[in-house]
C-alpha cells in the first residue's frame, strides 16, 4: 500500500492510474492477440485493449469536471461500435464470437474501477478474465467429453447448493437441539462437492494415466472403491499385485489429508491434535507405496468405475448417516462416556469416515474435548482400514493381501498406540 502511494506521489495520481489501466489492457490484450494469431481472425489485440482500458479510466476521471453523462455516453458508444462491428458483412475478418467484444466491455469497466481506486480488484479481475479466455481449448475438450449423466449431475448439484440450501431454516430442532437443517444441508453439499471434484479429476487427469495416479485421485472420492476395484484386478493379473497393492495403500493415504480438510472447514482447532497422527499414518502409507513401486517402471492403463459424480440417493443417505451418527455420538457420550464414542466410531468407520469425523468435529467445538475427538476420529480410520483390508483379503490375490496387510497393520498399530497414549 505504501509503495503504491510513493509511486503515485512520484509520477502523479493520473499517470499512475493510466499505467495500471494500460497494464490491465495489456494482460487481456496479449491473450486476445495470441488467440487472434492462432485463428487468423479478430480485430482487437495487444493495442486495442490498453486503449479501451485507458479510455474508461480517462472518461471516469473527467466525470468530476463535467457530467456523469460523459461516461454513460462513452460506454454506450463503445457498445454501439462493437455491435456494428459484429453485425458487419466482414464477420469472417473480425471473427464470429462475442467473446472479444465482451472482453473489451469488461476492460472498459476495469478502467473505470481503477479510476474509482479499486486497483487491486481490477487487476485481480483482469487475471480471472484472462484465465477464462486462455482455457477455451480446455473447456471445449472437457465439454466434448462430458456425458449427459455428468451434466445432469452438475445441474442437480447447482440446484442443491444454490437453490435449496440457502432456503433451509438455520434453526435447531429435536431432542437437545441436535438437528439443524441448514447445517445438515451444508455438510451434504461440502462432501458432495469434494466427491464431485474428485470424480472429474479422475476422469480428466487420472484415467489411463497409470495405477498410482488413478489411485491417488480415486482416493479423493472413495478409497474403499479403489480397494474393491484394485483387489479384483490383482486376482485377475497376479503379476501386477505389487502395483495394485501400492494403489490400494496410496488411495487409503489420501483419506487422512481429506479428513484434515474437513477438520479445517468445521473445527480448525482440532488440527493441532490430528496433525501428528495423520502425518505419521500418511507417511507409513507413502513409504509402503514407494517400496512397492521402487523397481517397477511398467504403468499399465487403468480406469476406476466410480459411478455417477452426484448420486442423489447417496447424498441423501449420507445426510441420514450423519444425523444417525450425530445422535449416536451424543447419547453414547451421555450414557457410556468415552467408551460409547469409540464404539460409535468403530461402527461408523465400517461404512464411512467422513460422517463420524464431521460429527466429532462439531462435538468438540467448545474446545474442551478436542483431544478426545481426535482419538475417536483415529479409531474410525482404524475401523475403515480394517474394512479395506477385509475387501483386499477376500477379493485380491494372496500377494496383494500380504502387502496391504503389512502396510495397514502398521497403520492400525500406530493408530492404537496414539489412542492409548492420548488417553493416559
Amino acid at each position: 500500500m505504501q509503495i503504491h502511494e510513493d509511486i503515485s506521489e512520484l509520477i502523479g495520481t493520473y499517470i499512475f492510474g493510466v499505467l495500471i489501466s494500460m497494464g490491465i489492457g495489456l494482460i487481456i490484450g496479449l491473450e486476445r492477440e495470441y488467440d487472434k494469431l492462432k485463428e487468423e481472425k479478430g480485430f482487437a489485440g495487444i493495442r486495442t485493449f490498453p486503449i479501451v482500458a485507458i479510455l474508461g479510466f480517462t472518461l471516469a476521471n473527467l466525470v468530476h469536471l463535467f457530467t456523469p453523462w460523459l461516461l454513460i455516453i462513452g460506454f454506450g458508444m463503445l457498445i454501439l461500435f462493437l455491435a456494428i462491428m459484429h453485425s458487419s458483412q466482414n464477420q469472417q475478418e473480425y471473427g464470429q464470437g462475442l467473446t472479444t467484444n465482451l472482453a473489451l466491455i469488461a476492460t472498459f469497466v476495469l478502467g473505470i474501477m481503477v479510476s474509482a481506486g479499486y486497483n487491486r480488484e481490477a487487476v485481480a479481475t483482469a487475471v480471472i478474465i484472462v484465465t477464462l479466455l486462455s482455457l477455451k481449448t480446455r473447456f471445449i475438450t472437457i465439454i466434448n467429453n462430458i456425458t449427459s449423466d455428468e451434466l445432469f449431475a452438475f445441474i442437480k448439484f447447482a440446484i442443491i447448493a444454490l437453490l435449496i440450501l440457502p432456503f433451509l431454516p438455520d434453526k435447531t430442532y429435536g431432542a437437545d437441539n441436535l438437528l439443524n437443517p441448514f447445517e445438515i444441508g451444508s455438510i451434504i453439499v461440502i462432501v458432495s462437492f469434494l466427491n464431485f471434484i474428485g470424480y472429474f479429476l479422475v476422469k480428466f487427469v487420472g484415467s489411463k494415466k497409470g495405477i498410482i495416479l488413478t489411485a491417488i485421485l480415486g482416493g479423493l472420492i472413495s478409497s474403499t472403491a479403489v480397494a474393491w476395484n484394485y483387489a479384483s484386478r490383482s486376482k485377475e493379473s497376479p503379476e501386477l499385485s505389487k502395483k495394485y497393492s501400492a494403489g490400494i495403500i496410496i488411495a487409503s493415504a489420501i483419506m487422512f489429508p481429506r479428513l484434515a480438510i474437513l477438520a479445517y472447514i468445521f473445527n480448525i482447532e482440532i488440527l493441532k491434535y490430528i496433525a501428528l497422527p495423520f502425518g505419521l499414518l500418511t507417511l507409513v502409507c507413502v513409504i509402503a507405496t514407494l517400496l512397492l513401486m521402487r523397481k517397477d517402471d511398467n504403468k499399465p492403463a487403468t480406469n476406476i468405475k466410480l459411478g455417477n459424480p452426484l448420486n442423489m440417493l447417496n447424498a441423501i443417505g449420507f445426510g441420514f448417516l450423519y444425523v444417525l451418527i450425530l445422535f449416536s455420538v451424543f447419547y453414547s457420550n451421555r450414557y457410556f462416556g468415552e467408551s460409547g464414542l469409540y464404539y460409535s466410531a468403530l461402527i461408523a468407520g465400517l461404512a464411512d469416515t467422513d460422517a463420524i469425523t464431521i460429527s466429532m468435529l462439531k462435538f468438540a467445538l467448545d474446545g474442551e474435548k478436542l483431544k478426545l475427538a481426535s482419538s475417536v476420529i483415529i479409531a474410525a480410520t482404524i475401523s475403515n482400514m480394517l474394512v479395506k483390508f477385509g475387501i483386499t483379503y477376500l477379493k485380491g490375490s494372496k500377494m496383494t493381501s500380504k502387502f496391504v496387510g503389512y502396510a495397514f497393520g502398521s497403520v492400525i498399530i500406530i493408530g492404537i498406540v496414539y489412542i492409548l497414549i492420548s488417553r493416559t
